[in-house]
């Protein structure tokens, strides 16, 4: 499955980038992505900015949404 990411403010400045696709496997879990995206931006102050270092997950300020939903009203990083 494709996906599209787009980034916003301080996330957007430190990856460079606006938007970008990946592939995934198609019950890949928002989890999943967010290590695929850090991955493929593999930027030192991309991932300082997305990633908590002691919990190793999304930062709890970072919006992440799935078709317009905040994922914290879906499944949170479950979400698939």
């Amino acid at each position: 499955m494709r996906i599209r990411v787009r980034l916003y403010g301080v996330l957007k400045t430190a990856a460079k980038i606006e938007e970008l696709e990946l592939d995934l496997d198609t019950a890949a879990s928002v989890r999943q992505l967010v290590s695929k995206l850090v991955d493929k931006i593999a930027r030192t102050e991309f991932e300082r900015c997305l990633i908590d270092a002691d919990l190793k997950d999304p930062r709890p300020n970072a919006l992440i949404m799935v078709s317009g939903t905040e994922v914290g009203g879906l499944n949170g990083l479950d979400t698939v």
